[in-house]
């Protein structure tokens, strides 16, 4: 009995005449004796007498639908490079200038007024919309306002005082 590096025994270990050692380890598949009974030509006789013993109409369906099947599963693989395959291309770019670069600084403060306008009428429109929300449910939002607008004053926000002549 011959010991193997990893500790095992009974293995046979075949000893060439130049000392090297050649492990005969059994593969595992001979080990499991899985395959002993599986045989091509005994699976082929066995189609065969299957499709002689019964009648052609049992047998052609199966096979139309197995050959089917099969040719809709190629016709797949054949189609499937043809189809969502895009070509990225690129986009025009064009760039759009709103504002000329000779304007003055009262022109840009009357832009920037003009957008403040836009934003304060969305945000009254909001503080509108979550009043009536908040009546309906049953709050008192005339409080809820005087507290926050207390609140806001204790925090030392003030108001910015608008340009003359602007008209939101």
């Amino acid at each position: 009995m011959i010991i193997a590096p990893n500790g095992q025994s009974g293995f046979p270990a075949a000893i060439l005449p130049e000392g090297l050692v050649i492990r005969a380890w059994p593969h595992y598949l001979d080990a499991m004796g899985m395959l002993k009974d599986v045989s091509v030509g005994g699976g082929f006789g066995d189609l065969v007498a299957v499709f002689r013993q019964s009648e052609p109409g049992e047998r052609l369906l199966p096979a139309a639908l197995a050959i089917a099947c099969t040719a809709f599963i190629l016709f797949l693989f054949w189609l499937d490079p043809k189809v969502n395959t895009y070509t990225y291309v690129p986009q025009e770019v064009i760039y759009v200038e709103n504002w000329t670069t000779d304007r003055t600084d009262e022109e840009i403060l009357q832009d920037r007024w003009e957008i403040q306008c836009l934003k304060d009428k969305l945000e009254e429109k909001r503080r509108e919309a979550v009043k009536s929300l908040g009546r309906m449910s049953g709050m008192d939002v005339d409080e809820i306002e005087r507290d926050a607008i207390a609140e806001r004053l204790a925090r030392g926000e003030v108001e910015v005082e608008r340009p003359a002549g602007l008209q939101c």
